[in-house]
């Protein structure tokens, strides 16, 4: 019995050393949804620490599947603030900001609320994966203005081969990708932002081409 016991408990040790951990690349890129206007407004972005240095390790059929998921978003996010507004500055702390901060007619700040990933039983199958954001809109002084979520998803045919990381990685790049471009489509259909719009008199503004469009149709 001594023997079996210290045989199964050797087995138990050896276990996790033969687990494999696998870093996963991730360079998202943000895609612009069609027709996409800029608001003419320039905003504030802070990244927290902690949202910046997130890396989600994750077990799953006995190896570790680690994600960048915070260099990630930021490189995504970057391209959807691009979309979205005149201009945007980062900030070096949350609302209320200090003098020496840029002059900008609001702060946003995101967070990952959830991630997961799913591994096919071949490495020809579909790769998953899941990510859900918050954003919070602030005023300068820290009045919170709007606060929702987005979430994204991915899929990504697999194939044979030596790179394990590749899948669950272009999975979740694709939904990074996803979460950026619903984003950028939906921020002034969230009811609190467009009071936020209104309120600044931005919500009647329509684009350059449609302006210089109508004064020429002008008698």
């Amino acid at each position: 019995m001594k023997r079996r016991a210290s045989v199964l408990m050797a087995l138990l040790a050896l276990g996790p050393l033969t687990a494999c951990s696998h870093t996963i690349p991730m360079k998202p890129a943000f895609v612009s949804p069609p027709a996409t206007t800029q608001v003419p407004v320039v905003v504030g972005v802070y990244y927290s620490p902690d949202f910046g240095q997130r890396e989600d390790k994750i077990w799953r059929m006995g190896d570790r599947w680690d994600f960048p998921l915070g260099q990630a978003s930021i490189l995504v996010l970057e391209g959807a603030w691009k979309a979205l507004f005149e201009g945007h500055a980062l900030v070096s702390a949350p609302p209320p900001l200090s003098a020496g901060e840029p002059k900008v007619a609001a702060v946003i700040e995101p967070t990952i609320e959830a991630f997961d990933f799913g591994l096919p039983f071949l490495k020809s199958g579909t790769y998953t994966a899941e990510i859900t954001y918050r954003f919070k809109l602030s005023a300068p002084d820290g009045t919170t203005l709007a606060s929702w979520t987005v979430r994204g998803a991915g899929a990504k045919p697999g194939q044979f081969g030596f790179d394990f990381a590749r899948g669950p990685g272009e999975a979740a790049e694709l939904a990074m990708q996803d979460a950026a471009t619903k984003l950028a489509a939906g921020f002034r259909d969230v009811p609190e932002v467009r009071a936020w719009l209104r309120n600044s008199g931005v919500l009647s503004w329509m684009p350059k081409w449609l302006a210089t469009v109508l004064s020429r149709l002008r008698p």
